[in-house]
């Protein structure tokens, strides 16, 4: 059963019908799931990218593309857990297919030189992020509160992850936009779950 979904899940993410062919996988909206708001400053990532070198520019909108949804996914799910009496298992499942579907997307993705280390830093940190809310939903099925819930190490180890992230994007394009970095920075800040 588990590798029949997983297979599934492979399908839809390396499919035409899952996502835009084009070089253009961002939104154009950046609204939050109905009835969540982000924990920071998310802006929108400018569509000139200003500052990315031109070579870069269609990896960096994929992968901020599949990073936005990881995040929302992950805004429901902690909002989830931070409340009493949730079906918490449902949840978790609707997570984990979002999360993966973006995950692999980002895995089939042909990677620019130099940039597999920041991508698999990004995995990473989503991989300590499924197990994380794995953990944490256990913990509130069987009785905990939200706090002891959200108090598993991953966590930390995943926003450790995202800091390096941060860091190597700002090391390899010093010469971003305020808007590009600001926007750049906040995906990965909202992401992050401290």
């Amino acid at each position: 059963m588990q590798k029949s979904y997983l297979a599934a899940l492979f399908v839809l993410a390396t499919t035409p019908a899952f996502g835009q062919t084009s070089a253009d996988w961002y939104p154009n909206s950046i609204t939050p799931p109905s009835g969540h708001q982000y924990p920071c400053a998310l802006t929108a990532l400018p569509k000139d990218l200003s500052g990315i070198p031109d070579a870069d520019k269609k990896y960096i909108n994929h992968i901020y593309a599949m990073i936005l949804k990881c995040l929302q996914a992950k805004l429901v799910i902690i909002d989830t857990i931070n409340q009493d009496g949730q079906n918490y298992s449902q949840a978790y499942s609707q997570y984990y297919r979002d999360t993966v579907v973006a995950r692999q997307k980002l895995l089939a993705e042909p990677v620019p030189d130099g940039l597999t280390s920041f991508r698999n830093t990004v995995v990473s940190a989503i991989d300590k992020q499924i197990s994380y809310f794995g953990t944490a939903v256990k913990t509130r099925q069987a009785g905990g509160t939200a706090a002891s819930a959200l108090s598993a190490p991953a966590g930390r180890e995943a926003s450790s992850l995202l800091q390096n992230a941060w860091g190597t994007m700002m090391n390899r394009y010093p010469a971003m936009s305020p808007a590009v970095k600001d926007s750049t920075y906040h995906h990965l800040c909202a992401l992050d779950v401290y």
